[in-house]
């Protein structure tokens, strides 16, 4: 791929858009839908039309440029916009977001109109673009309508204020103005995946990543590519699991021999996926993906209308001071009160629990003995709900700090999630294993927490969505079968067809996907769950193995039959989330240690007259050759395949030579230009001395 391509010929902008038109006049496409936008029951319609005139209006006057046809379903005063492009639009938009696609070399490079007969299939214009990038631009040009200084309202709602420089769908949307906005799956396209992804058949076959890439974006098909390659590395871990529940070797090296296995097993996994990660975005053409302080603003970042002092693109600029001030002053003390609230719980449950050790203790039936796990299911399904509740605490109060960068703000919330959910779910671990210092109740507890969690997260991710399939398409057939007295009002376009609005009903009601947020926190947490007590419950890996299985294989199933298509977004890895699993085997290390060092058999082995103090520097002295074998392992592991290096250097290099033939271009042009001054000066010093 070639960030650094320098375009050589320069074109005026009636010449590009001659260009395209010329290339797309060939074969002139019909109007397709290809998102879907629902407005609210009752919505004013001098709302509804100003959306429209700015989703049609030229980019001349801040509009969006797209094609759009309503229909209004008059039984319940309901407007229904399907919005598509002309290639000529999408084209220019790819140009304008960098939009990387595949070189006649091979190589994907970042599209441009005034080369773009150099991409590999730009001859079929129609299907040059794929559908998922096309919905994504169309989703860039919308989210680009902002509000002008003129602008100070929505059309019929007077109180509800706009942002100056504010994404006026943005607005939109957190007012419910418009209740629902989705890109239309491709049936046929859909249908072929499901029967590659999810069925019972392709159980433990490799997943179709490409496929998935191809049709979701490279964010989901990353997440998923992570998860089969995190499935795979608990295999060991697992299988040695087992191999310590059913023999009866017991020995003081039996738990330090499996931790320190599992310590370094981390660290390899972390690193071995990192080098299939940046195989996988090279191949994608997003590996060098780098945001900076010039990328273009979040859609919901809003501020005084400004201008970036790089690029010159008018963009909303929110002072800095203000943004750290409701981060130290507001956010920072929300956050630590909840952490407050999930020690106390925690304390709730080790009250309960004692009540019921002392229940069964004084009668020993079926009763008592199922009492005595019902405090942690308690707890574990307490945790369940405040992590859903903080969450969404979470997400307000980083909407509220207003970050620039989509990067920033995606960080930001995975630190506060992880902070949260780390005490919330480990606390409890950490107050058994160092304070009360009981190995027996530790394995216990654990094992019935990360297995309550489990079975929740089955039923609630694979059970429940399955049963209410059914149920949901009975409810879209009902409504179709009111939409036969449709009153259509066309804006645009002619009419939208039968089946289109009928897939448009059916995904309607479908549920909304929410982003790989959730699903990479859930994968943190189990990866805590295993690693950092591994030496307590040897059987963690095994459960999340088996959980795993079935977790990509109900993923799968939900993406393709229960969520509602989202807007592909491209990613050159996991982000943070791989700072955050490597924090973990690092306190892996530290957590495994302290248990080995504070078992009494372990303190048999060190001479009698050993202090406390020399206890703790010598196991100290333990956690630290461990660190220093992970980073050993760490290092001698690249982070990117010789032939991904090779291929990233042959780009750079072709970058210099066209820099050069830029240089040379532009030289050789000053050069006539200059020689035919010079003559024409000769030319006519010579005319007035013949004269």
């Amino acid at each position: 791929m070639d960030r650094g391509e320098v375009k050589v010929a320069v074109m005026s902008d009636e010449e590009v858009t001659a260009g395209i038109q010329s290339m797309v006049r060939q074969s002139p496409a019909p109007f397709r839908p290809l998102v879907v936008l629902e407005f609210a029951v009752g919505a004013k319609q001098s709302a509804i039309e100003w959306m429209i005139s700015k989703l049609q209006g030229s980019e001349a006057t801040g509009g969006a440029e797209l094609e759009v046809s309503a229909v209004v379903m008059t039984y319940k005063q309901q407007t229904v916009l399907y919005i598509g492009a002309k290639n000529t639009r999408l084209l220019s938009a790819a140009d304008m977001t960098s939009l990387c696609k595949v070189y006649k070399d091979n190589h994907y490079r970042e599209f441009t109109i005034e080369d773009m007969a150099n991409f590999k299939g730009i001859e079929d214009v129609d299907s040059f673009l794929t559908t998922a990038e096309k919905q994504k631009l169309i989703l860039h040009e919308m989210e680009a309508v902002r509000a002008s200084d003129e602008e100070g309202h929505i059309p019929g709602y007077d109180k509800i204020k706009l942002w100056t420089g504010k994404s006026i769908l943005k607005k939109y949307l957190s007012r419910e103005i418009i209740t629902k906005m989705y890109p239309l799956h491709e049936p046929e396209e859909i249908k072929k995946l499901g029967a590659d992804w999810y069925q019972l058949k392709r159980v433990f076959k490799e997943q179709p990543i490409d496929d998935i890439r191809h049709y979701f974006g490279e964010k989901i098909a990353l997440y998923f590519a992570f998860l089969g390659y995190y499935t795979i590395a608990l295999i060991p871990p697992a299988f040695i699991g087992i191999i310590y529940f059913i023999t009866s070797w017991q020995s003081m090296y039996r738990e330090a021999i499996f931790a320190v296995f599992n310590l370094i097993w981390a660290t390899i996994f972390l690193e071995v996926w990192k080098r299939y990660c940046s195989e996988l975005s090279y191949r994608w053409g997003t590996i060098d993906m780098v945001s900076s302080k010039y990328d273009e603003p979040r859609a919901n970042y809003y501020g005084t209308l400004g201008e970036n002092p790089v690029t010159g693109k008018p963009e909303p600029v929110f002072p800095k001071w203000k943004r750290n001030f409701r981060f130290y002053c507001v956010t920072v003390p929300i956050v630590s009160v909840a952490l407050g609230i999930a020690f106390y719980i925690m304390l709730g449950y080790f009250i309960m629990q004692e009540w019921a050790d002392k229940k069964y203790a004084s009668e020993k039936s079926w009763v008592n003995f199922s009492v005595l796990y019902l405090p942690t299911v308690i707890y574990a399904v307490l945790i369940g709900i405040v992590n859903a509740i903080y969450r969404k605490v979470a997400k307000k109060l980083n909407d509220w700090e207003n970050h620039r960068l989509q990067s920033a703000y995606d960080n930001h919330l995975i630190v506060k999630l992880i902070l949260f959910d780390f005490v919330n779910c480990f606390i409890s671990l950490f107050y058994v294993a160092f304070y009360i210092q009981d190995m027996a109740l530790l394995r216990s507890h654990l094992a019935a927490l990360l297995i309550t969690q489990q079975l929740i997260g089955q039923v609630q991710e694979a059970m429940v969505p399955f049963l209410f399939l059914k149920r949901r398409k009975k409810q879209v057939d009902e409504v179709l079968k009111k939409q036969n007295a449709l009153q259509k009002k066309e804006y645009f376009n002619g009419e939208i067809a039968e089946d289109v609005q009928r897939q448009a009903g059916m995904e309607s009601e479908m549920e909304e996907y929410n982003g790989t947020m959730d699903d990479y926190l859930e994968m943190f947490l189990q990866f805590g769950y295993v690693f950092l007590f591994s030496s307590a419950f040897p059987l963690a890996a095994l459960w999340a193995l088996i959980n795993n299985v079935t977790e990509i294989r109900s993923d799968a199933f939900k993406m393709v039959k229960v969520f509602q298509r989202p807007f592909a977004e491209s990613a050159a890895s996991i982000g943070a989330w791989q700072v955050a699993f490597e924090l973990i085997s690092i306190m892996a290390v530290m957590t495994n240690c302290a248990l080995i060092g504070m078992n009494p058999e372990v303190r048999k082995l060190l001479p009698s007259d050993v202090t406390a103090v020399n206890i703790v520097l010598i196991f100290v002295a333990v956690e630290h050759i461990i660190l220093a074998i992970k980073v050993a392992v760490a290092y001698l592991i690249p982070d990117q395949p010789k032939w991904v290096e090779i291929e990233l250097a042959k780009t750079a290099y072709q970058s210099k030579l066209a820099l050069q033939e830029k240089h040379f271009q532009v030289n050789l042009s000053k050069h006539i230009h200059r020689t035919s001054q010079d003559k024409e000066k000769i030319d006519a010093v010579l005319k007035e001395k013949s004269q």
